[in-house]
């Protein structure tokens, strides 16, 4: 039997060629999938309790969020599926089928598609606990496009359940290197082939803040190189994936810890600043916004806006005044002229680099940098 090939994608996820991934998966590393974290509330079950990657603030809180975002409307769902000009979207927890969830859940797959149409793709991730024929029908009656399920081994039939309602059915669990776990694993992929499921989701084991002790207490180590890959998980994944293709048809996606702590993000942050950017502002290859900020005493900065507008000409669209600041565009500011004159005017001005949200309690500096070195570091001084 001819040896199962297996790409790479440029994300760094890996799957079998021919079969492809999941839409789900698709619309997720391109960027064009939102992310609802229904809350923190779930069952916390036994088989996967204790490798929980979900924070201190989230777990088991009732609050909502949509990407990195707090909300408290259905409303303001919509406005962040028009920031990143999203395709579809995703509803986790916790568990959004946990029986106090359920209500809540099926009111947002309903709204979701009443309001972006039918083509906009909804899945869901569920630890199956409590799922039975009649939330399958709930949920293909609401709109549910495809759903995810991480069961216990005692639990696996549940999913059958979700077959034939015109959703599509897989499962998404974790690589966790231990031999028990891995034979486990290649069953179950067995079974999902058996019982017609369409895809398995494997994601890189993760080491992070909520599960560290627990890692720990287990004997699991950091890859070295990285920040958060447990050892041998991804080694584990590929040889499951090459053991196991060969015996059956269905879909097999290995997801790694980059792909989706930055690849998706990255793709997600792009689309954003596209959307949000102002006149003044460019969007970096990570999808950040840069600017140039002048900061100052008021009655420098205001001296200093004036020059800008009317004696180097500057349009008011690419300028930003504030008390102590003023928010330029970069392409103005490495100017040597423009450099003199805040030396000049006992200014300081920085590159500036931020996440792309116009909200201040959700925007981030992550570089800020002073315009000299800026220049230099990009290689725009003259020689």
């Amino acid at each position: 039997m001819r040896a199962p090939v297996i790409v790479e994608s440029k994300a760094n996820t890996f799957y079998l060629k021919k079969k492809g991934i999941s839409k789900g998966c698709q619309q997720c590393l391109r960027g064009t999938k939102a992310v609802l974290f229904l809350n923190g509330i779930c069952q916390n079950p036994r088989h996967c309790w204790w490798y929980c990657p979900i924070s201190k603030k989230r777990k088991g809180k009732k609050d909502t969020y949509i990407n990195e975002i707090k909300i408290s409307s259905k409303e303001q769902i919509l406005q962040e599926l028009k920031a990143i000009n999203a395709k579809g979207i995703s509803i986790t927890g916790g568990d959004p089928l946990f029986e106090p969830n359920l209500k809540k859940t099926l009111e947002y797959i309903k709204f979701i598609k009443e309001n972006k149409g039918s083509k906009f793709h909804i899945h869901l991730y569920t630890n199956g606990l409590n799922f039975n024929e009649e939330i399958a029908k709930k949920l293909a009656q609401a709109g549910l496009d495809e759903i995810r399920f991480n069961p216990s081994k005692e639990n696996w039939d549940v999913i059958k359940y979700a077959l034939n309602m015109g959703i599509s059915v897989g499962a998404e669990v974790p690589v966790i290197p231990e031999v028990e776990y891995i034979d486990n694993l290649k069953n179950k992929i067995v079974y999902l082939n058996e019982i017609g499921a369409d895809f398995i989701n494997l994601n890189e084991f993760e080491y992070c803040s909520p599960n560290s002790q627990n890692l720990k207490d287990r004997n699991f180590k950091l890859e070295s190189g990285t920040i958060a890959s447990v050892e041998n998980s991804k080694k584990c994944a590929i040889q499951l994936v090459k053991d196991v293709a060969p015996k059956v048809s269905i879909k097999i996606h290995f997801c790694t810890i980059k792909a989706k702590d930055y690849w998706q993000l990255k793709e997600r942050y792009l689309r954003r600043a596209k959307t949000i950017k102002l006149p003044y502002e460019q969007v970096t290859s990570e999808g950040l916004l840069l600017f140039a900020q002048i900061e100052g005493e008021k009655k420098d900065i205001k001296e200093f806006y004036t020059i800008l507008l009317n004696e180097i000409n500057i349009p008011k669209k690419f300028l930003s005044y504030q008390e102590t600041n003023i928010k330029l565009s970069i392409a103005f500011a490495i100017e040597e002229t423009l450099i003199d004159l805040l030396t000049q005017k006992n200014l300081k001005g920085y590159a500036v680099e931020m996440t792309p949200f116009r909200e201040e309690k959700h925007q981030q500096i992550t570089e800020k940098t002073p315009i000299m070195l800026f220049k230099e570091e990009m290689g725009l001084n003259e020689n």
